[in-house]
């Protein structure tokens, strides 16, 4: 469970009592006094708590009386009858039997329980994405948290959404032209970093090894993109992006063992001593396809990933990484999504989360 601060605590518990009735429609809530007085916290922080409820649109504030729980409102749909909203939300995350995925779910149960939600998840893949945003479209479903399969696919239908002011909210990617928020990683300080780090251990011949074209991704884009800024900052000659598939970046890459062997061994006959790679499952592979070669890692290869995923600690050597906290992400995806559900013509903001630097043994420092 994520680490909670103390005004959003308090938020939850108010909302919880008005999803259950404790707190019905008019009735009044706690003042920032009995708050701060409950809650062993200041007047600031049971203030922030009800600006937060009132931005929301759960509670009214009225001056000199105190805060009262708001009317609920209806939502017409495309058809033009009011009807009451469901409670549930829809995610749509891809490839959920990936270990390369992090506990997202987790993050918005945190929420959503709080908030008298539920969520509803299906798996969509390259094959099926389509189909089940057409079919998401027309159901019952409160709002959307999607995780897009790839940044440049299925826009037209995404666009149906915004046009019709479907509550979504993006994770992992942001889409160009689609006015949609997103809840992303600081997918370019996490390059910057793994490149820096590699940099500070004398590494000099650094290369940045992806399983397909930084152009289609968004994340491996902006993960390059960092990299790109390390070594340029220390004045490094930047070898490029690897990039082990060529096929249709619209279909699911076929990478074999074959692939990271070749690469490496190119990248081997250029002097390079170190790879960001652009995800954990990748950097995995990485050290598999050296030690298959008869490398050493680190000894003779140093190589970095990106997620922090279980396996990354079980690796021999366990692999340093940027770790994503996913249970934030999935925190922020759903509390963006209710704002949105409960203020529909109030512009939210998109988020970008911190990233976290993890060593373990699979960097070596280079003698100087």
């Amino acid at each position: 469970m994520t680490q909670i601060p103390m005004y959003q605590q308090i938020v939850q518990a108010i909302r919880k009592q008005i999803a259950s009735g404790e707190l019905e429609s008019g009735a009044q809530v706690p003042t920032e006094a009995e708050l701060s007085k409950d809650y062993g916290v200041s007047r600031i922080t049971s203030k922030r708590a009800l600006t937060e409820l009132e931005h929301e649109g759960l509670i009214t504030r009225v001056r000199g009386k105190g805060s009262f729980v708001r009317e609920r409102e209806l939502r017409l749909p495309a058809g033009g009858t009011a009807v009451k909203n469901s409670s549930e939300v829809l995610l749509l995350l891809p490839f959920s039997h990936n270990p390369g995925l992090g506990n997202y779910e987790q993050g918005m149960h945190d929420y959503l329980d709080a908030a008298g939600h539920t969520l509803h998840i299906q798996a969509n893949s390259v094959a099926n994405q389509r189909r089940l945003l057409e079919h998401a479209l027309l159901g019952s479903h409160q709002g959307l948290i999607f995780y897009p399969v790839h940044s440049h696919t299925d826009l037209d239908l995404l666009y149906q959404y915004a046009l019709r002011q479907f509550p979504v909210v993006l994770m992992d990617k942001r889409l160009e032209g689609i006015p949609f928020p997103s809840v992303v990683s600081d997918n370019l300080g996490g390059g910057y970093e793994a490149a820096t780090y590699l940099i500070r251990h004398n590494h000099r011949r650094i290369a940045f090894l992806s399983w397909s074209a930084a152009a289609v991704s968004y994340t491996i884009r902006e993960r390059y993109w960092g990299y790109l800024k390390a070594m340029h900052e220390h004045h490094l000659p930047a070898p490029g992006a690897v990039e082990l598939s060529t096929a249709d970046p619209g279909q699911p890459a076929d990478i074999t063992q074959a692939h990271y062997s070749r690469a490496i061994g190119v990248l081997r006959e250029q002097g390079v001593t170190a790879i960001v790679a652009n995800n954990d499952l990748t950097a995995i592979e990485c050290i598999r396809a050296a030690q298959g070669l008869g490398l050493s890692v680190p000894d003779d290869l140093s190589v970095i990933g990106f997620d922090d995923i279980q396996m990354a600690e079980y690796i021999v050597p366990g692999l340093t990484t940027i770790a994503q906290d996913f249970a934030r992400i999935g925190y922020l995806a759903a509390e963006t999504l209710i704002r949105q559900i409960r203020n529909p013509y109030q512009v939210q903001s998109s988020a970008v989360v911190p990233v976290t630097l993890v060593e373990r043994g699979s960097v070596k420092t280079l003698q100087s």
